[in-house]
């Protein structure tokens, strides 16, 4: 079997090679209570699914996870403890769509020790794996610190017995592997942090205020219809558990900022989370710019309709399928205003705060992929490196193969971290393109790891056949014996692929 563990911001990974896959996502973070007293809290997501499952005499099936927690400080055992994460009972196995959750706390000094987790199937106690980071809690009493800022899969009341309670709610946060991403499916953002040891700034009954907004990642700029304030007391812990309605925020990249504020308005704390948000329902609707007041903006600057029409055509790449439906449409009436308004509103749509700059700085790109990837057949922002450049921005790595044995002429993009206006925050992702039509410079993408782009399973053999069955040929019956014919004599043998592992989907 193969098991995947994953814990959030401490970059550990593991891969074993086997036939099944096993997952498990661990978050640390640290807190503070009232009594002064740090302490260490594991949260483990468990796919149900990735399990083993064991028939139960009541006719019933059952699975889980047996963990062991060994947390020392220079080399001394200082706590630990055993525990297991089981599923419910289930009648078929084929229905296992859900996520296994649990918590663990361990009351800790400051400092700095060493974490050892042991895990092992309960269904199967040969497979067994072992894992070790080194964690440093480094929140102090009396000083004016606070947790990390999280996001939040969900809060609900507590029991009275519940063990794991702040501020009479129970707090589910969200584990992931990368940045955070909302997509348009989810229509709320709820967040939180324990801000400490203001009383001892303020004193007692000091008196300060409360912020918490959005901004624009790229800008910094406040997004003020995403933001709250209130005034507080100062005490030990101040507990900060609240939400934003996201329905209407356009897709991009963002900062949920947490802030507290003397009576000066100088800031005491501040702390800040990023997050990419996709919402394609922020689009530009049909109805809602026919006959918006574009007077004063750059939109009514632009020269001739011709210009027009080639600014809206360079919308494209970053649009999505709706979009360019409605953009085809516009350019088929070649109604000037109505195109004029629209570009406005496009714009405005994607960065309400700078429409303006975003544009001009999207046009420079635009010239650029104008420059490099104009093709035979196409302008360089039509072509589909010019469409992944404008996407995802420039790649950090290029491995060019023009001369390769055996096969077409094509390219390799890396890309160590896409963090771009106009895509979901990855890392580690590949772009391949090969020229299938001879000397056209028309490099078509056929394989890619970045989330929702075309991927080939086996992208050398592909490439192959193509350069011996003719552009876009992949034909079976045609296809040379590969006894007789090895593949490109530097294909298995590339530097980012070999490096980076980025072949392989992150997902």
């Amino acid at each position: 079997m193969r098991a995947i563990l994953v814990f959030i911001f401490l970059s550990l990974s593991f891969l074993a090679q086997a036939n099944k896959k096993t997952s498990v996502f661990v978050k640390f973070s640290q807190f503070m209570n009232n009594q002064q007293e740090t302490y260490l809290e594991l949260y483990f997501t468990l796919k149900t699914a990735s399990l083993d499952f064991d028939l139960s005499p009541k006719g019933q099936y059952y699975g889980g996870l047996e963990a062991t927690v060994k947390i020392y400080r220079d080399s001394a055992f200082v706590t630990g403890d055993k525990f297991r994460i089981l599923s419910p009972g289930y009648a078929d196995t084929t229905q296992l769509d859900k996520n296994l959750l649990h918590q663990h706390r361990f009351v800790l000094t400051p400092g700095d020790y060493h974490l050892v987790l042991e895990m092992s199937d309960v269904n199967d106690t040969s497979e067994h794996y072992q894992f070790t980071k080194d964690i440093s809690v480094n929140l102090k009493p009396k000083e004016v610190q606070s947790s990390e800022l999280f996001f939040l899969e969900s809060y609900t009341p507590a029991a009275k017995d519940s063990r794991y309670a702040r501020s009479g709610y129970d707090i589910l946060p969200i584990i992931t592997s990368g940045s955070q991403y909302f997509p348009e499916t989810e229509n709320k953002l709820a967040f939180y942090v324990e801000l400490y040891n203001l009383n001892k700034r303020l004193g007692p009954d000091g008196d300060y205020l409360l912020k918490y907004y959005l901004e624009d990642a790229s800008t910094g700029k406040v997004i003020n219809k995403f933001a709250s304030f209130s005034r507080k007391k100062a005490q030990t812990v101040e507990p900060v558990l609240a939400s934003f309605n996201i329905n209407n925020l356009p897709t991009g990249n963002y900062n949920l900022v947490v802030e507290a504020l003397n009576k000066k308005g100088e800031p005491i704390l501040q702390n800040r989370a990023f997050f990419f948000r996709k919402n394609n329902m922020a689009e530009v609707a049909e109805g809602s710019f026919e006959t918006l007041d574009i007077s004063g903006t750059f939109a009514t600057e632009i020269g001739n309709l011709d210009s027009l029409y080639r600014y809206v055509q360079y919308l494209y790449p970053i649009s999505s399928e709706r979009e360019q439906h409605m953009q085809t449409g516009l350019l088929e009436s070649r109604d000037e205003t109505l195109l004029r308004r629209y570009f406005y509103a496009f714009w405005k749509e994607k960065q309400p705060l700078d429409p303006l700059g975003a544009w001009r700085d999207y046009y420079e790109k635009v010239k650029i992929a104008n420059k490099l990837y104009t093709s035979g057949m196409r302008k360089g922002y039509r072509t589909d490196r010019g469409r992944v450049y404008l996407t995802y921005g420039s790649p950090d790595q290029v491995d060019k193969r023009q001369m390769e044995p055996n096969m077409p002429p094509y390219e390799i993009w890396h890309y160590k971290r896409i963090n771009s206006a106009f895509a979901i925050p990855q890392t580690n992702r590949i772009f391949i393109f090969g020229e299938f039509e001879s000397s056209t410079q028309e490099y078509q993408l056929f394989h890619s790891t970045a989330l929702g782009e075309l991927q080939s399973r086996n992208w050398r053999q592909d490439l192959y056949y193509r350069a011996y069955g003719g552009p876009g040929s992949i034909d079976p019956a045609g296809r040379p014996n590969s006894s007789d014919r090895e593949f490109g004599s530097r294909a298995n043998q590339n530097i980012i692929l070999q490096s980076t592992g980025a072949e392989r989907p992150n997902r």
